[in-house]
């Protein structure tokens, strides 16, 4: 399986794990309620699911799908007005997502392009234990032109979600390396939508700056 790819899996190992990349260019069955989008799934062989933009699902959750593996990573940028390069005023970025409905059971949870869809279940047959979702930006943003470089720690995302301004899995920074998002129980779905702005607080060359971070989800 490409680990780039959105994909299930179940255990042919002790430790399984899934991965999805995002490349930044600067330049069962409860109905859903209001109040938080984390969501319960049924018990089964150990297994997971990790979506970051566009997935692929046979169906929805609700409706007996399955995941399916993706090979799509998504696209998110700005284009700085001259005028405006460091002056330090955040600019929105957008995405070429088009993922708005959620493969649980095809709520509209986002509002692509300024939002990207990041989701992902975990289950085990006994509903003990919990995965652990993280994103890795330890490679900076780099023009292909004149190597210069931009840290993704000038990147930040909010959290939200159609139907409740909770956010399930936390707004944040880029740190420029290794990061924990948080933890998702055994048998529950977690998802929400995030909205990227680059910092734009220092001056650099005009020029087209591309990288690229992974989200991944693991479960011992």
């Amino acid at each position: 399986m490409n680990p780039r790819n959105f994909f299930a899996c179940t255990p042919s190992t002790r430790r399984l794990a899934a991965s999805a990349g995002l490349l930044v260019a600067a330049l069962l069955l409860p109905a859903r309620f209001a109040g938080a989008w984390v969501l319960s799934i049924t018990a089964g062989p150990k297994a997971l699911f990790l979506q970051v933009g566009n997935g692929s699902y046979s169906g929805t959750y609700q409706s007996g799908g399955t995941p399916l593996n993706n090979a799509t990573i998504n696209t998110v940028s700005v284009a700085v007005p001259a005028s405006a390069v460091g002056t330090g005023t955040a600019q929105q970025m957008t995405s070429d997502s088009t993922q708005s409905n959620s493969f649980y059971d095809s709520f509209a949870v986002c509002n692509p392009p300024s939002q990207v869809y990041i989701g992902g279940w975990v289950r085990t047959p006994s509903g003990s234990g919990s995965g652990t979702l993280s994103v890795n930006s330890s490679s900076p943003m780099t023009s292909l032109t004149t190597g210069t470089q931009i840290p993704f720690t000038q990147i930040s995302w909010t959290s939200t979600a159609n139907g409740t301004a909770t956010a399930d899995i936390p707004a944040g920074t880029f740190n420029g390396g290794s990061q924990a998002l948080r933890t998702i129980a055994a048998n529950t779905w977690v998802e929400n939508c995030f909205t990227f702005f680059y910092a734009n607080k220092t001056v650099v060359t005009a020029a087209t700056y591309t990288g690229q971070v992974t989200y991944s989800l693991v479960l011992p």
